[in-house]
């Protein structure tokens, strides 16, 4: 199952014959601050250690993802990337069927497809992108699922559930024996106090992803984890694992990127305030609807006439078309917030084709 991904520059560059260097990249949700200069010491101090294999058990990054969220090493399984955790744990979790947000991140569609387990779908457009948690649990209920799969903030539509939200979803499905599947890749751009981690040595049937691309600034590393207490699915997806899938350098970045406590704080704030300025720019076009966002992107509904992905490439800037998400029927578009000039070039641009 091919699904579409944003930050393709490389191919869009070939398609437009437009030297991706000239691309701005909206498409992409990565920190506009860029990589943290702490990570980027240790990346070269670590070229050193490319002679030899990385420690197979990743004893030292295990530590360090368990000392971050205050659990248990026992409970963190590494990963290439947030998408191996979500395909190890498709492969290795046995589920009838599945409900997801529509729309939502595609990959756990693809996941969960290796096992043939069935999907339900809760639509978001049907409810414009209103929603409860009650509304939820009761389309849980009627659709008799054994999981539930939750990105939270959501990707593409930037809504993030709060706390009381959590936990009483949370409650549910340890009730009913569902499992409770929640992709926290975007969380740190908000705050750990809208992560479920801390309920993760009580609830057996929660697993958290989690991921290191997007805050610190480096998804050509490849680098994120699975959290969860349930040690016979880990055992499972361990046995399964390929040796040595985490190279030296995502390694050690990652042992220092989660030391990077200042940076995450200062990159909060620097997101808050984009993301408000953005949302305010985008407001002064009424071909454009913004929908309330709490993490690095803004999700939209264009109202004009042709393709806004298409208008804005001719002014050599990238933006994310959600046509290939799940549960749309109208013209939606994701931006990321990125740094003031980029965000002015890209309100400039709007200006001159809207």
């Amino acid at each position: 199952m091919a699904v579409k991904h944003g930050g393709n520059i490389q191919e869009i560059s070939e398609i437009y014959q437009i030297d991706k260097k000239e691309l701005i990249d909206f498409s992409a949700n990565i920190n506009p601050l860029g990589i943290p200069q702490g990570v980027k010491a240790t990346l070269t101090k670590g070229i050193a250690e490319l002679v030899h294999y990385p420690d197979i058990r990743y004893h030292a990054l295990i530590q360090s993802i368990a000392d971050f969220h205050e659990i248990s090493a026992e409970f963190v399984y590494p990963a290439n990337g947030a998408a191996e955790a979500i395909f190890m744990l498709g492969r290795t979790l046995m589920l009838k069927r599945l409900l997801l947000l529509a729309p939502t991140f595609m990959e756990y569609e693809a996941a969960f497809s290796q096992q043939k387990t069935e999907f339900s779908y809760f639509n978001l457009e049907q409810r414009n992108f209103q929603w409860t948690i009650a509304e939820l649990i009761q389309s849980a209920k009627e659709q008799q699922v054994d999981g539930i799969c939750l990105c939270n903030p959501n990707n593409p539509t930037g809504q993030m559930l709060k706390q009381s939200e959590l936990e009483e979803l949370s409650l549910f499905c340890q009730r009913n024996e569902i499992a409770l599947i929640i992709d926290e890749a975007f969380v740190d751009f908000t705050g750990e106090e809208y992560s479920l981690v801390s309920s993760i040595s009580t609830n057996e049937n929660l697993y958290i992803f989690r991921s290191l691309t997007k805050m610190f600034a480096i998804p050509g590393l490849r680098l994120g984890y699975l959290l969860t207490s349930n040690r016979a699915v880990l055992a499972q997806i361990e046995a399964k694992t390929v040796p040595w899938h985490i190279n030296t350098f995502a390694d050690i970045a990652g042992q220092q990127a989660l030391k990077e406590t200042r940076f995450i704080k200062d990159s909060q704030r620097y997101i808050a305030e984009e993301r408000r300025f953005l949302e305010k720019g985008l407001a002064q076009f009424k071909e454009l609807e913004t929908f309330s966002s709490q993490t690095n992107f803004i999700f939209l509904r264009y109202q004009g006439s042709g393709c806004l992905q298409e208008k804005l490439i001719q002014k050599n800037i990238l933006i994310r078309n959600c046509n290939s998400f799940h549960g749309l029927s109208q013209k939606y578009y994701r931006i990321a917030v990125k740094s003031r000039v980029d965000n002015k070039s890209l309100l400039d641009a709007l200006e001159a084709i809207l």
